[in-house]
């Protein structure tokens, strides 16, 4: 099969590899499209902190069942997503039912073999049905889903709330939706235009930090107090630092960015207001599910997500879409077409 491979740090060629064999309670997917993430950039460049090339990258996964083991509800030629994690069960996060902040937490695409490729194997376990009538651009949104319906309920975000998204790129963006799903208000700040623009093309408030009164802003949002909850999305420095500034007092802070540029951030910040903060790291199988389920909801209910999609490559130029992304100059999501 085809395959992107990153065979040492910021080095990869699209090779042959051999076909994924399945074995008991496996299932092997035939890709349709794989997203393109920010944590493919950060294991890409060498700086994840629990893996290192070489590996085929890609955890965000839509296809087609072509052989499986273990599920007499899934059966081949369904169109699925999966989970991509893999974690020990026997640890004390696992025990307590945290798996996917498990001690030795695997994932596709970042410690095995992920999507990038015509085909990838995973656990059947791992598998969730995408409705039929969406469109297979759209299905492939279901992981980034699954992300922002985490973040979330790590936020403890709640209908009425005043959400900040600090950061419009591709999950910032999808973490807005999420959010106003969930019933909240939600504005986005981004500096780029072309990021602004689409981020106003799905419905959601947008902010320019540049050449806008961020604390103005917050309180015109809010009514005075501040954002109740503060997504930070961009890992950049002006974003950290406005954090505690822009979330009221008791209000509560997501930092989402696993890697980027140390920023010297002062705790007291936090204690002076009460503020919480709250990691998160992917997402529980039942927030997956969720996740999944909201998709399909607001496609069932005429949401417009389509520019949530902004560049589709062919699998051969999937080191243009890493490219695009290190720049910043994609809008927003990347898909790569596994059959073009």
């Amino acid at each position: 099969m085809k395959a992107a491979y990153v065979y040492e740090k910021e080095k990869m060629d699209i090779r042959e590899l051999p076909t994924p064999k399945i074995g008991s309670g496996e299932a092997l997917i035939e890709i349709v499209y794989a997203g393109v993430c920010g944590s493919d950039i950060t294991m890409y460049r060498g700086l994840h902190p629990t893996a290192k090339p070489p590996v085929v990258l890609g955890h965000e996964i839509f296809g087609v069942v072509r052989e499986i083991d273990g599920r007499d509800d899934i059966k081949p030629g369904d169109r699925v997503t999966a989970e991509p994690l893999r974690f020990c069960g026997v640890c004390e996060a696992c025990r307590q039912g945290f798996g996917n902040v498990c001690g030795s937490l695997r994932l596709h695409g970042i410690h095995m073999d992920g999507a990038y490729a015509q085909y990838v194997k995973v656990l059947s376990e791992k598998l969730v049905p995408i409705r039929t009538d969406i469109p297979d651009k759209l299905a492939a949104l279901a992981e980034p889903f699954a992300v922002a319906y985490h973040v979330c309920m790590r936020g403890n975000l709640r209908a009425g709330d005043d959400a900040l998204v600090i950061g419009g790129g591709p999950i910032g963006t999808v973490v807005a939706l999420m959010a106003r799903a969930c019933g909240a208000n939600v504005t986005v700040s981004e500096p780029n235009p072309v990021r602004r623009a689409n981020t106003e093309a799905l419905g959601l408030d947008a902010f320019d930090p540049v050449n806008g009164d961020a604390d103005e802003m917050a309180a015109k949002k809010t009514g005075g107090p501040g954002f109740d909850v503060v997504f930070e999305s961009s890992g950049s420095k002006a974003g950290i630092l406005s954090t505690t500034k822009l979330c009221k007092i008791h209000g509560t802070i997501v930092p989402m960015a696993l890697a980027g540029t140390p920023v010297d951030f002062t705790l007291g910040q936090v204690s002076f207001k009460e503020q919480t903060v709250v990691g998160t790291r992917v997402y529980p199988f039942l927030h997956f599910k969720r996740g999944v389920e909201t998709l399909e909801k607001l496609y069932a209910a005429g949401v417009a997500l389509d520019p949530l999609i902004s560049d589709i490559m062919p699998l051969d130029m999937a080191q243009k879409a890493i490219d695009m992304m290190i720049s910043g100059e994609n809008a927003c999501k990347i898909l790569l077409d596994a059959r073009a």
